[in-house]
């Protein structure tokens, strides 16, 4: 362990695990030192009291029947708010012990740069410090921090996927890019950097794909040279599922090729630093491999030890037993274990909704601790806090309930359950977005119904069986049906979106449009001359060109868990104020990626035949209900160095008639380095609330950290002009001014 990143605790608490884990590796059988690295099965040994260690899915809930949904993580990252998020995750612990579970396979930190990617809902956004900082309060809540680290209430955080899965070849998921060794210092590594340095994370999960052309389950210069011996990381690294044997041709889809083998592939894996294996198809065999003189013992215990050591710190050792009965299994898990087929049966059964916990594993009271309404009280106010306003024409939004007779909502997502992927498929609840409606506005408004569109079939085959086609009659009598509808409609709020069968991991996109007939459902609506507004509820960013030409109001609600319909049914009739803020660019075309904000200078023009150019959502875009003033930039000195920082404030002040959240944003440029920068980078933000006529002083520090840069294998900052850029969104910077270095 590196001593500069972990404090006296840090260093006790492990010391102290280490001495009784090597003590127990001196008693412990072969069989039982790799029982150790076997990860989602039963992996305690009781007649030496050492305790079993069990793995699942808490993305953003406990993936487990009745457990608490909140909303997706793209969706918590639209919130910008750590603080938030960190008490989210420190139920989501508590939730989480309560049925069993022990270590989470989150957060999924990848910097989410193609919105093809299926998986950028499991992602915090775009940027790598909006990442880093969620991240790490992800990680601190389910941990724990300080001399509260590792409680009962707590459990190991899995980190994952180390590292730049987000930006993957065609935007497909587990396939590597070229990412050159500056970019992954600058953009993919930070917020792993800050997980391990900050938040102490328990444990890694080496990415799928290859890099450079090493894969990263072998990669040693990632998880030895970087992971361990530079951030001074002393977890344990678990493999994602059956990509081990990806390194030789497993994985479902032939594999690298790598390895000659599988247990070439898992001895290769071993000594690169990949302790645990899930779910233990081939780790088993490792006595074999020590018998047959192809891995060293002492490997075998390096791996032992450090999970060992890990249990011993969160769980303890028990009272020594000779009842050798192992843990039963659940449904899940006899599926995972016993499944022969190729494919990614782990997360075809989250995608299904099969995925729960043993009964057996469960607390007494684990009802009574999941069903807390303080809990469901939480998740309305996350649901409420990643609701993005992205167009308000004319102030149409908040509609007033007093002045309106009759609404039609039209469109099935209105009544679908979306929560995403990584969730149970019970929840304790789901308000759907119809259902929040009719809640709100009472008897005295008469809302209806009508589905406007099918939602297109789940395309569930690897295989190239595409998901078979909507019937264009049945389109044709539903949008019919729906405009005769809205005649006697007083307004329309048309509902439209995906879900996680369109969308999700493995399941990746080549157009990022509305799927099936939303549009033109939308299109002969708005040829009624009705009012409408808009919802779009998603997981992902879609480009909804003609919508932000004719529809005068649209609300984005990316997966917002099981309080989904009451939080957008709060912001449509004023109830709440929407605050949150894009984590990712909205590209007009699929044909202009990649549209990160943060990208190089453009030296040609932006001049796309026949389309218009540029994002047609900035990264961090959000309007409100009321209107913020930014004013009084200060900078306390003229200039700093790399060991006195400066720091930037503002005021901002509320001069609307609505309470409401800002999120005030930091970027920085700067010119003339020796190596071209991107033309802004996110240094600093927060959010704040403020009263009508409040004022609020926000700052900011700039120092080497926010404008140091990679260059020939190590950091460096270089003398110059910085520009301090500050405002709403990327695009809407309301204060500038510069400093020296």
């Amino acid at each position: 362990m590196n001593n500069g990143f972990f404090t006296k605790e840090d260093l006790n608490r492990e010391s102290v695990a280490s001495k009784k884990a090597k003590l127990l590796l001196l008693e412990m059988t072969t069989e039982e030192k790799v029982l150790q690295l076997l990860s989602f099965v039963s992996n305690g040994v009781p007649r030496l009291g050492i305790p079993n260690m069990t793995a699942y899915e808490t993305l953003h809930g406990v993936v487990s029947n009745g457990c608490t949904s909140f909303p997706q993580s793209i969706a918590m990252g639209a919130t910008f708010d750590p603080a938030l998020l960190k008490e989210i995750a420190v139920i989501i612990a508590k939730e989480a012990r309560a049925v069993g579970v022990t270590q989470s396979f989150s957060p999924m930190l990848g910097v989410a740069r193609d919105p093809r990617w299926g998986r950028v809902e499991e992602s915090y956004g775009e940027d790598p410090l909006l990442v880093s900082r969620m991240g790490v309060a992800y990680i601190n809540g389910l941990q724990g921090e300080g001399a509260n680290r590792f409680g009962k209430e707590n459990i190991f955080a899995t980190s994952k996927h180390f590292v730049a899965d987000g930006e993957p070849w065609g935007g497909m998921n587990g396939v590597g890019a070229e990412i050159t060794e500056r970019t992954l210092r600058e953009v993919y590594l930070p917020p792993f950097e800050a997980a391990v340095k900050i938040a102490k994370t328990r444990s890694v999960m080496p990415a799928h794909h290859a890099i450079d052309g090493v894969p990263c389950h072998v990669n040693s210069y990632l998880l030895q040279n970087i992971l361990r011996d530079e951030w001074g990381f002393s977890g344990f690294i678990t493999s994602d599922m059956d990509d081990i044997n990806k390194i030789f041709n497993g994985g479902g889809f032939n594999g690298y090729h790598y390895a000659k083998d599988t247990p070439e592939a898992c001895i290769l894996a071993l000594k690169a630093g990949v302790d645990m294996e899930l779910v233990g198809k081939y780790y088993k065999e490792i006595p074999k491999w020590i018998k047959d003189g192809k891995l060293s013992e002492d490997i075998l215990n390096r791996a032992a030890e450090r999970v060992l050591r890990s249990k011993i710190i969160l769980l303890g050792l028990s009272e020594r037993s000779t009842n050798a009965e192992v843990a039963s299994k659940s449904a899940t898990e006899m599926a995972i274990t016993t499944y022969k087929g190729g494919d990614d049966i782990w997360a075809k059964l989250i995608a299904s909704g099969k995925f729960d916990t043993a009964e057996s594993g469960r607390k007494s009271d684990w009802k009574q601790i999941v069903q807390n309404p303080k809990h469901d009280s939480l998740a309305l106010k996350a649901a409420q806090k990643s609701i993005v306003l992205l167009k308000n024409e004319r102030s149409i939004l908040p509609l007033d309930k007093s002045k309106l007779k009759k609404i039609l909502v039209v469109g099935s997502f209105a009544t679908f359950q979306n929560l995403g992927g990584y969730s149970t498929g019970s929840p304790k609840f789901y308000v759907n977005i119809l259902d929040g409606i009719k809640a709100i506005v009472g008897s005295n408004v008469v809302v209806t119904f009508s589905e406007g569109y099918s939602i297109p079939n789940s395309q569930k085959s690897y295989n190239g069986i595409l998901a078979s086609p909507l019937n264009p009659q049945t389109e044709q009598m539903l949008l019919d049906k729906a405009v005769a509808a809205s005649t006697d409609a007083d307004i329309i709020i048309a509902v439209v979106g995906h879900a996680r069968i369109h969308v999700g991991e493995n399941l990746d996109r080549d157009d990022l449009n509305l799927i099936g007939n939303q549009e033109a459902v939308v299109k002969a609506l708005h040829a009624t001359g009705k009012q409408i507004v808009a919802v779009v509820n998603s997981g992902a960013p879609i480009t909804i060109n003609w919508m932000d030409e004719n529809i005068p109001a649209i609300l984005q609600m990316f997966y917002g868990g099981q309080a989904t319909g009451t939080a957008v049914a709060q912001a449509l009739f004023g109830e709440i104020n929407p605050g949150a803020k894009m984590p990712v660019s909205v590209t007009r075309s699929i044909g202009q990626l990649p549209c990160y904000y943060n990208h190089p200078p453009f030296t040609g023009p932006v001049n796309f035949y026949g389309s218009r150019g540029g994002n047609l959502y900035p990264f961090g875009h959000g309007l409100s209900y009321t209107s913020f003033k930014y004013s009084d930039l200060k900078i306390d000195k003229k200039s700093f160095n790399e060991k006195s920082p400066a720091t930037v404030s503002i005021c901002v002040e509320n001069v609307g008639k609505w309470v409401g959240d800002e999120v005030v944003q930091f970027y920085i440029h700067q010119d003339y380095t020796s190596l071209v920068r991107p033309v802004m980078e996110l240094k600093g933000f927060e959010r704040i609330t403020l009263q009508p006529g409040e004022k609020k002083t926000v700052s900011f520090v700039v120092g080497f950290e926010q404008i140091k840069f990679w260059k020939n294998h190590g950091w460096v900052a270089e003398k110059g002009v910085v520009d301090l850029l500050i405002g709403s969104s990327s695009k809407d910077i309301r204060l500038r001014s510069t400093i020296v270095y």
